[in-house]
């Protein structure tokens, strides 16, 4: 038996034990009213004996409801259907009168069948239709959920595929720049090579990982964009220096994978492998008014217009923090003065993000 069924069945117990206790208890009561007392034992037994049976006829009519439900479209052939289920019922309730008439005295002297099952008729017909009624209420309730169900699993899955989309974006754009800078260092420098070679294959084994996890730690990003930064320092020299400014208590709060590296590879290419001068790669993190406030801020290059547009990392990453927080993530990017330019992004706190050990940024 379902869930649904046994929920539906435990309904059906509580009501009619409810309804024959009630029952009981009026017989009692006017039992000493009329001054012809009734034990509480055979009010119990009569009213029990009676009412318990639509226990079965109850849960039979709620399988028709649903199989048959009142509703546009087949509306008068589900009518026709529920209507002799109704019948049914008071047949059935004629037929445990008239047999059990010798069990629980229904009857002082027990008429013929059609009789029984006129009284039956009377009583027993519109008490199945008001069951019929319930049982809708309780079906289309149940419809409602479903769909409300099903909607919420269609836009998790959309949710879902478009961040996946968007992810599959930022992988090819970071790679294919990695393999560029190690075939030109190959012929340069064969153990920077073999150091950038080290740092590429550990961003290919995340980026050909099955994990479907939209977020980790923050101390796995900073992992991740170490070895990038190892490819892009032996590449750019001097002219690359890194500042980082992350607390431990940031390190274990979960952002959305490659959050940071489309932030920080925008940074190199349009601004600092552009300078001639050294330049400065600053990366800070705190916890501050529910967010997890993340700031990459590069220099410029000199004489050198802003960075042009939206690439496909900085428009992912936006569209990545909307998707997965709504209205409650941040994404901001200007220049501080003609020096600097710096992108700041805010992620939402966990309700308790646990404390950060291990790894220093």
């Amino acid at each position: 038996m379902s869930k649904r069924l046994l929920f539906v069945l435990g309904i059906v117990l509580l009501w009619w034990t409810a309804y024959a206790l009630m029952f009981a208890s009026q017989v009692v009561g006017m039992g000493e009213e009329q001054g012809a007392p009734v034990s509480w034992r055979e009010a119990l037994r009569y009213s029990f004996g009676g009412w318990m049976t639509w226990v079965p006829l109850s849960l039979g009519l709620y399988l028709a409801v649903r199989r048959f439900p009142l509703e546009r479209g087949r509306l008068f052939a589900s009518a026709a259907v529920l209507t002799l289920a109704a019948l049914l019922v008071v047949m059935l309730r004629a037929a445990h009168v008239y047999f059990t008439n010798p069990i629980f005295g229904w009857y002082a002297q027990l008429p013929d069948f059609s009789s029984v099952l006129a009284a039956s008729l009377s009583k027993n017909f519109m008490m199945a239709w008001t069951v019929i009624g319930a049982a809708h209420a309780l079906v289309f309730y149940e419809q409602a959920r479903e769909r409300e169900q099903r909607v919420v699993d269609l836009e998790r899955g959309l949710i879902a595929a478009r961040l996946e989309a968007l992810r599959a974006q930022l992988h090819p754009h970071f790679l294919f720049n990695a393999l560029n800078s190690v075939a030109e260092m190959v012929h340069e420098d064969v153990e920077l090579a073999d150091r950038m070679l080290v740092s590429l294959s550990a961003m290919l084994r995340d980026a050909l990982s099955h994990e479907q996890a939209q977020e980790r730690p923050l101390r796995r990003e900073l992992e991740l964009l170490r070895h990038y930064l190892t490819i892009e320092k032996i590449r750019l020299g001097e002219r690359l220096r890194i500042d980082w400014a992350v607390p431990e208590e940031c390190l274990d709060v979960p952002v959305p994978a490659l959050i940071l590296q489309p932030l920080v590879e925008n940074a190199i290419v349009h601004a600092l492998a552009r300078r001639r001068e050294p330049g400065v790669l600053s990366l800070s993190a705190a916890r501050r008014d529910g967010l997890l406030q993340l700031h990459v801020e590069n220099s410029l290059a000199p004489g050198e217009p802003p960075a042009p547009g939206f690439g496909v990392g900085l428009r992912s990453v936006e569209s990545r923090l909307q998707l997965l927080y709504g209205g409650h993530a941040r994404f901001e990017r200007r220049d501080i003065g003609r020096e600097r330019h710096i992108v700041a992004i805010g992620i939402p706190l966990p309700a308790a993000a646990p404390g950060a050990a291990g790894l220093a940024a």
